[in-house]
């Protein structure tokens, strides 16, 4: 009988000590990993040439142009995350002031470290939620002519250079696990200096790249 006690009361401290474990790494409500890919258009500000060979300038205007990205992240509770995001952001020259333009384009592949603050509303699908990230980008000008009438260049040149953006937005819970977000990002870059040849190097710059995207995208938590 004793034996019978003994074994019955060990069983139920175990149990206990288990349950009691178990709350105790149990994750905080939100949290976990999750996948996030948005995409939608892109309004690039005008920017200036600042070299061409040299010191130079003249405006430059572009047409819109497109944003897609993917991220993925870990969100330590309903509150906050943080996520690293691989993009692509891109734009036509549509008039460079002062040079003559035949299908040029400047591509940004940024690669950021991002941090997101959330707040959710009680008793609704709505959560409003800011972040700020930073990092790089490889930026890319491709063109089939570009020239100032004396000095013509042409093909790919690339550059990485510093980049951050801001973003706000809502997010829509579709699903326990599923999300619709709907949001607006700012994106710079540093100036980037393409460099074509014949040696020495013929230095081609612009401002840095500054953009306002209105994005949607999916939210996907593990």
């Amino acid at each position: 009988m004793k034996n019978k006690l003994f074994t019955v009361t060990v069983v139920s401290c175990l149990g206990a000590l288990g349950t009691m474990a178990q709350d105790y790494y149990s994750l905080p409500e939100g949290a976990g990993p999750y996948l996030r890919a948005e995409v939608g258009p892109s309004f690039f500000q005008d920017g200036h040439v600042r070299t061409f060979g040299g010191p130079a300038s003249g405006r430059v205007e572009y047409d819109t142009g497109a944003f897609a990205g993917a991220a993925f992240g870990y969100a330590f509770n309903n509150y906050i995350a943080t996520d690293f995001e691989l993009g692509f952001n891109a734009a036509k020259i549509d008039n460079a002031q002062g040079y003559s333009s035949d299908n040029s384009r400047i591509y940004n592949f940024p690669f950021m470290g991002n941090i997101i603050l959330s707040c959710p509303i009680p008793r609704t699908i709505v959560t409003p939620y800011v972040g700020v990230g930073a990092g790089g980008a490889d930026v890319v000008f491709d063109t089939d002519r570009f020239s100032d009438g004396v000095t013509s260049v042409f093909g790919n040149e690339n550059d990485v250079v510093f980049a951050w953006q801001a973003f706000a937005g809502l997010k829509f819970q579709l699903a326990p696990r599923i999300s619709l977000d709907v949001g607006y990002k700012y994106f710079n870059t540093g100036d980037p200096t393409f460099s074509y040849p014949p040696s020495p190097n013929f230095d081609v710059g612009f401002k840095g790249v500054q953009t306002h995207s209105v994005l949607a995208s999916i939210h996907v938590r593990f």
